[in-house]
Parts: structure tokens; sequence; C-alpha cells
């Protein structure tokens, strides 16, 4: 779960991971998922604007798992500190179910999945995931 970039990205705000504010700290982890991970990131911002256009307590964006813009929305939103992050930045809350779904909602609560939606999302192609 690197993010190549973020030693780069503290240094240029004059920070150090050991003097870094909590608020740089945040900002260094957004500038690093759009530098090292620029798919995975636009997939977030995609979730969002759907979500924020939908009028819905919740909305899922799932993608193949094989493809780079798969792999790099799991490694932002499947990991806890990354999606934490997210969450701050986007003010919205995530979850991420199986390998490749991530759902967003303005209340945790709403992030909840049923087991209907758990057996829905099982799917052939992504057995490997």
């Amino acid at each position: 779960m690197s993010y190549p970039s973020i030693h780069t990205q503290l240094q240029k705000m004059g920070a150090t991971l050991e003097n870094a504010t909590d608020d740089q700290m945040q900002s260094a982890f957004v500038e690093s998922f759009q530098e090292d991970l620029p798919l995975g990131f636009a997939k977030v911002e995609e979730l969002v604007c759907k979500f924020n256009g939908s009028g819905k307590d919740r909305v899922m964006l799932s993608l193949d798992p094989k493809s780079p813009e798969g792999q790099q929305y799991a490694r932002l939103l499947g990991p806890d500190v990354p999606r934490q992050v997210l969450e701050r930045h986007f003010d919205v809350s995530f979850g991420f179910y199986n390998c490749c779904g991530g759902v967003v909602s303005d209340d945790k609560a709403n992030l909840r999945m049923t087991m209907r939606e758990q057996i829905e999302v099982q799917h052939p192609n992504f057995v490997d995931c």
C-alpha cells in the first residue's frame, strides 16, 4: 500500500514526518493519492460526484479488480487510513465491499450492506479478486 510521493509532498510543505501537523499529513496524503494513484483517485471522485447528484442515501461503484483503475481504487478505499483521509477530504463516509466495490454516503449508518446485497455483488468474474 505504498504512496511513493508522500515524503516528497511533505518536503514541498517544508515538513518532515517528525514535525508535520495532522493537516500537513492529510494534505500530503491527498496530493500523493492524486500523483501516485491518479486512476483510482479519479474513480473515488466519480463516486463522490455520483453520490452528490443522486439524492440517495448511498451510492456504490464497482470496478474490475484486475484493471489498473480497479487496483488503484482498492488501494485507496481498502485500507483504513487512506479511506479515512479521503473521508475527511470529501466530507463523506466510505465503505469498501469485497475487493472492488466502493460505497459512499453522508452517514456511516447507511454504509451497512445487507446479506442480499452481498450476494448480488458476487460475480464469477471476480473469483480471484
